[in-house]
Parts: C-alpha cells; sequence; structure tokens
C-alpha cells in the first residue's frame, strides 16, 4: 500500500493568481463576462425561472478562487428568490433535476473550462475565504483568500486510497448491490459535508473528495449506479419472478439464493443494506466511509 501511495500523485493544486484564461488580475476577462452572462440567461430560459426571481449570477469553486485545475468546472450560480419560482415547496429539487438536464443535453467550455450551472437561494452565505464574483455588479462579492496546502499530505493520500479501492472493488467485483452504492454515496456526502463544516475547503476529507472527482472515480461509480438502476426496473423477456427472497439468475436460468459475496469491507463497515455493529445505517453520516454528493460550488 505505501508503494502505491508514493505513486499517486495528486490532482490539487494551490496558486498564487486566478485562473489566467478566466481573469485579468482580479477583474473578470470582459469575454468571460459577456459568454457567462449569455449562458445564464439560455439557463433561465432552459428552466423557466422568471427574471423576477434572480437576483443575482455569481462565480463560485475553484475558478473563483485559488486551487483551480484543469479540471475544475466553473460553477454559475444564479441567486434565486425562491418564492418567485412556481414548483409547489419542490424547488430544490426541480432546480437539480434542471441542472442534470441541462449538463446531459449542453456540452459548454469558456476559455476551455466546462460551465456547470445551478440555481440556489439568495439567501445562501458563504463560507469565509471562498471567492464569490458578481457577474451582475462585475466585482467581488467575498474576496478569495490565498490559502496554502499540501496536496500529497499522507492524510489526503490515504483517504483517497482507501476510498477508491473500495469503490472500484465493488465496481471490478460486478456488484449487483444497490444499497451498497447507495451507502457508499452517503458516506462520501456526509464526509465532505461534515468535513467542510468542520474544516473548511481544504480539510483532507474535502481535498479527498476532489481527487475522487478529478480521478473519474465518483463518474464510474454514479454511471455504475444508474446502470444498476435501469436494470433493476427493466423486465427482461426471460425474466421469472422468484419467492422467498431469492432472485434469478439469467446464466442458470432459475432461482438461487442471492450472493452476498459483493459487500465491500471499509472503514470498519460491511458496506450492504443491513445493519451491523456500530453502524447506524444512516446515509450522510460523518465518518471516513462517508457525489455526486457534496455540498455548495465545489472546485
Amino acid at each position: 500500500m505505501r508503494a502505491l501511495l508514493r505513486e499517486l500523485k495528486s490532482t490539487l493544486q494551490s496558486h498564487d493568481t486566478l485562473n489566467p484564461k478566466l481573469w485579468k488580475g482580479e477583474k473578470l476577462d470582459p469575454e468571460v463576462w459577456q459568454a457567462l452572462n449569455k449562458i445564464s440567461k439560455e439557463w433561465a430560459k432552459f428552466a423557466n425561472i422568471p427574471n423576477k426571481a434572480i437576483k443575482d449570477v455569481i462565480i463560485v469553486g475553484g475558478n473563483a478562487n485559488y486551487n483551480y485545475t484543469k479540471y475544475s468546472d466553473i460553477d454559475l450560480h444564479l441567486m434565486l428568490d425562491k418564492s418567485q419560482v412556481k414548483c409547489d415547496g419542490l424547488v430544490d429539487d426541480y432546480l437539480l433535476s434542471k441542472k442534470q438536464l441541462w449538463a446531459l443535453t449542453h456540452d459548454i467550455t469558456v476559455k476551455g473550462q466546462p460551465v456547470e450551472l445551478y440555481g440556489q437561494s439568495a439567501e445562501d452565505t458563504f463560507k469565509k475565504g471562498q471567492g464569490v464574483y458578481s457577474l451582475q455588479s462585475n466585482g467581488w462579492l467575498q474576496q478569495p483568500e490565498r490559502v496554502k496546502f499540501d496536496a500529497n499530505s499522507q492524510a489526503v493520500k490515504d483517504k483517497v486510497y482507501d476510498l477508491e479501492r473500495a469503490i472500484m472493488d465493488l465496481i471490478n467485483s460486478k456488484s449487483d448491490d444497490i444499497a451498497t452504492f447507495k451507502r457508499m454515496k452517503g458516506r462520501l456526502k456526509g464526509m465532505r459535508s461534515t468535513a467542510i463544516e468542520k474544516g473548511g475547503e481544504y480539510a483532507p476529507e474535502n481535498l479527498a473528495f476532489k481527487e475522487l472527482r478529478n480521478r473519474g472515480v465518483l463518474d464510474k461509480m454514479n454511471k455504475y449506479l444508474r446502470n444498476l438502476e435501469d436494470k433493476d426496473l427493466s423486465l427482461s423477456e426471460n425474466h421469472k419472478k422468484c419467492k422467498d427472497g431469492k432472485e434469478w439468475d439469467k446464466d442458470k436460468k432459475k432461482c438461487v439464493t442471492k450472493s452476498r459475496r459483493h459487500r465491500a469491507y471499509y472503514g470498519g463497515y460491511w458496506l450492504s443494506g443491513h445493519n451491523h455493529s456500530g453502524d447506524t445505517g444512516e446515509e450522510g453520516t460523518g465518518g471516513d466511509g462517508g457525489s455526486d454528493g457534496g455540498g455548495g460550488g465545489g472546485e
């Protein structure tokens, strides 16, 4: 394990200047401002968000801070008065669905950086030191702080190694246990949100989450889970209904007892759909085992 850790080269970075592709000093490049302003208006139309609901459009995440990398999206958020969006109390789910549908049907970049859109409440506050840039006023609502961090710290490497191994073991074993993957996603989300709350943007757990995202591990897990869910909802021509907790084995063409061989052990937990000693069984709790989970605008 130690040899592998030494070979793990981090994708995380910190800089003394903002991304020169997007910024002229600490001011947004006028061409970039124009492009992002146009994109935000198109997304508002796509999501049927009325103009009166939009209080501002902001840039957050790595590209509004000094910790950008070549993998960093431009996190473009519409700040909304949610009371003006007619969606019967389901505004957050609606906006998330529109974000995901937009991403599936559009591939937009600005100066080579992908643009990710979202709508959030105008009443939301931001962590101290996090850069927040307003398109409306073309200036900073909150200046980013330069923070040096050790991207190759042993704590980050250990977490990346353990989490990547657990996720890839599940995928490579061709596990069909949907509950196991959902528990892993819940723990990742909980790990990240707890880390940011307690230790800020540069907490080891949050840096580990970003490293896994940059490496494409989270995308692989999410795609694998979507395929499992689609398969679970589909009914094949040769499928037969089984009783007493058994499942149909398409290869053996008969009902068999469901195998538990694909459970993965991680951080003191058997990652399965069942409770075990010391495990509350709740998704999203803190700890080292905890995609797309992650709140706020990330790098």
